[in-house]
Order: structure tokens, then C-alpha cells, then sequence
């Protein structure tokens, strides 16, 4: 399955991970161009972030940087593989590795 992301927007249902910033309370909103997926998040522990990717099948390849509400950034990469719910919806599964101290976590999200 090859997702349409694009005017879609996500909600974090979990969130895992040392230090995660994303949490329940941050919503995702994306766009996708010719394979190419990006995305503006907020809410929770990040006051702003984005994502860019290159899509490839059902996954999705990416990097993203963010701004915590203290005013610290942080980015890394990650990757998303989509898929669908019971009720037909899309669920993006987010494995990401924060850059420079090697933190990771997983995240899952749900279409809106």
C-alpha cells in the first residue's frame, strides 16, 4: 500500500522513548508531492517542528527538526511505516533516532 498523505492530519495516540518531545497532545499536519512527504507538527513538549521525507512504498524516510517550548532544538531521523486501522484510516508508525546522543523511540499516529 502506497498512502496519500497529502492535506492529511495526524494525531499521536503513543508516544515511547527517552526524552520523546511528541506526545498525545501533538498534531501533525502533512503535505506529498511526487513521493516527497513533509510535515508541520506542534503540541505537547515541541512548540514547532517539521518533517521531510522521501516516500518509498508503504514507508516513509525522513529527517525532522523541532523546537521544544524552553526555545532547544532537537532533530534526528526517522522512519514511518503506514499502514491502515480496522475502521480504514491510515496509522503511521514513526521509529526515530534523535541526532548527537543517540536517544530513540517509537511513536504511533492515527488519521483525524
Amino acid at each position: 500500500m502506497r498512502p496519500n498523505l497529502d492535506a492529511k492530519t495526524f494525531r499521536v495516540v503513543q508516544s515511547h522513548g527517552t526524552d520523546a518531545r511528541v506526545s498525545t497532545e501533538t498534531v501533525f499536519h502533512f503535505r506529498q508531492h511526487l513521493g516527497v512527504v513533509h510535515a508541520d507538527y506542534a503540541g505537547g513538549g515541541v512548540r514547532f517542528g517539521k518533517l521531510l521525507g522521501v516516500l518509498e512504498g508503504n514507508q516513509i524516510r525522513l529527517r525532522y527538526v523541532q523546537v521544544d517550548p524552553e526555545g532547544h532544538f532537537s532533530s534526528g531521523e526517522a522512519l514511518i511505516e503506514a499502514s491502515l486501522t480496522p475502521e480504514g484510516r491510515l496509522r503511521l508508525v514513526d521509529r526515530w533516532q534523535r541526532e548527537g546522543c543517540g536517544e530513540k523511540g517509537e511513536c504511533v499516529m492515527e488519521e483525524a
